[in-house]
């Protein structure tokens, strides 16, 4: 094979490769990007881990029901945490935190995202849990 041919697959091999990748960490069409919701729960479970750290809290749906909301940070990965100040202690189970993001669009599915723009949950006093700083 000659190394035009060469070059020519290895540019379309990465083109696909970097489509995939991105539609893998998409949030896009899970979550209303256009709506913010406040929840005030209870953490039932942090899970501080790689791939990506997940934190479920029971609060009340629109209706007072109690569900657990499953609040995502996206396609953070553990590292990208720690630099901005989360760790395995950041949530203790049964504490009481407030969350604002963006409601899942799913009809019956409560679920929350929180990425970016250091919109971190808070302490029930409105204190944050971590100081911040940048994912990357």
């Amino acid at each position: 094979m000659n190394l035009n041919k060469r070059i020519l697959l290895i540019a379309l091999a990465w083109i696909c490769m970097a489509g995939q990748v991105s539609a893998h960490h998409s949030t896009r069409g899970i979550y209303h990007d256009d709506q913010v919701l406040e929840i005030k729960g209870t953490v039932k479970e942090w899970a501080f881990v790689n791939p990506h750290p997940y934190l479920t809290i029971e609060a009340a749906d629109e209706n007072g029901v109690l569900r657990n909301w499953d609040v995502s940070y996206g396609g953070a990965a553990v590292v990208h945490l720690q630099r901005q100040g989360y760790s395995s202690e950041t949530f203790t189970p049964g504490e009481t935190i407030i969350v604002h993001g963006n409601p899942a669009r799913k009809e019956g599915v409560y679920g929350i995202l929180i990425e970016g723009g250091g919109n971190h949950p808070t302490r029930e006093d409105g204190t944050p849990v971590v100081a911040g700083g940048s994912m990357f």
